[in-house]
C-alpha cells in the first residue's frame, strides 16, 4: 500500500518529474550507486554498488532550475516582513521576517527545492557490464540500482490531507525584503506551528529525485532460454563473453529505468 499523503505529494511534482524516484520523507537522503532488493513490491536496501563489487564513476552535477509548486493556487502564502505584526500569527515575532501558509482544497502542497544539481554514473555502458558480471555470479533478478540524483541545497514541503491545512514559518534573517517569494520558502526556514499537514518538512542538503535501473526482465529470459534455467553454482563459470558484448555495445538493451510505481510507502506513515 501507499500512503496517501505521498500519492499526493507524487501528484504535486510527478509533471515535472516523471519517471523520478522520490525521497520519502523528504529528509531521506539517497545517494548514487546505492542498492535495494525490489521483491513483491516490497523494495528495501542492500547495500551500494560498491560494496557488491561494481566500481563506477560520478558525473560531474548539472544545475537544474529551482523547483517551486503550490497545486495549482490553491496553497496560499502570505508574507510578513521585519517589524511589521501579522494577524493570525502565534509564534512570529514582530522583528521576524515569515510566512502564514493556508490550503483551500483537499491532497494540496506546497514544494519548494532551491539548488538543484543532477549527477549519475558517468559510464553506463561499464556498468551495464559490471552488472551483467554480478548478475552472472549471483542470479538474482530482484536487485536495482540508484543510477541518477537529484540534490538540493534547501527545500520545504508541506502536505496537507484536509483544505483546511495551515503552516506558520519563520524565515531566514536578510532575505531582502522587498520581493519575498516562493523560493524563501526554503533556505534557513522553519516551521513554528502546523495544524492538520499530513507532511510538514524544512532542511538543508537534501536528495529530493532520484532514477532507478534494473537488468531487463527480457534480458533474464533470453539469457534462460540460451545458457539453461537458473540453478545454484550457476556462477562458477565465467560470464560469457557474448553477454559482456552486448553490455558494453548496447546497454540500453541490458539496462532498464525502474518505474516509480514500484516505490511503496506504509499508509501507517498517514496521520
Amino acid at each position: 500500500m501507499v500512503s496517501k499523503t505521498f500519492k499526493t505529494y507524487r501528484a504535486a511534482v510527478g509533471d515535472t518529474w516523471k519517471g523520478w524516484w522520490l525521497a520519502w520523507p523528504p529528509s531521506e537522503r539517497v545517494q548514487l550507486g546505492q542498492v535495494f532488493h525490489d521483491v513483491g513490491g516490497h523494495v528495501r536496501p542492500a547495500g551500494t554498488l560498491t560494496h557488491l563489487g561494481v566500481p563506477f564513476t560520478e558525473r560531474p552535477g548539472t544545475p537544474r532550475n529551482d523547483f517551486l509548486h503550490d497545486s495549482h493556487g490553491s496553497a496560499s502564502v502570505r508574507f510578513k516582513t521585519a517589524g511589521v505584526v501579522m494577524d493570525g500569527a502565534t509564534g512570529l515575532a514582530a522583528a521576524d521576517l515569515g510566512a502564514m501558509v493556508s490550503f483551500s482544497k483537499k491532497k494540496s502542497a506546497l514544494v519548494v527545492f532551491k539548488g538543484l544539481r543532477e549527477t549519475g554514473v558517468e559510464d553506463q555502458r561499464a556498468l551495464a557490464a559490471a552488472l551483467v558480471q554480478l548478475t552472472w555470479d549471483q542470479w538474482d533478478d530482484s536487485l536495482i540500482a540508484v543510477a541518477q540524483v537529484v540534490s538540493a541545497d534547501s527545500g520545504t514541503v508541506l502536505v496537507s490531507a484536509t483544505g483546511e491545512g495551515s503552516a506558520e514559518l519563520r524565515l531566514q534573517a536578510g532575505l531582502g525584503q522587498a520581493a519575498l517569494g516562493l523560493a524563501d520558502l526554503a533556505g534557513g526556514a522553519s516551521i513554528l506551528a502546523a495544524r492538520k499537514l499530513g507532511q510538514q518538512w524544512t532542511g538543508p542538503a537534501c536528495t529530493p529525485f532520484f532514477r532507478v535501473i534494473r537488468l531487463r526482465k527480457r534480458w533474464f529470459r533470453d539469457v534462460e532460454a540460451d545458457y539453461g534455467p537458473r540453478q545454484p553454482g550457476r556462477g562458477a563459470g565465467p560470464v560469457p563473453p557474448l553477454l559482456l558484448e552486448e553490455a558494453r555495445d548496447e546497454p540500453e538493451s541490458v539496462l532498464e529505468p525502474v518505474s516509480p510505481e514500484h516505490q511503496s510507502v506504509p499508509d501507517s506513515e498517514d496521520r
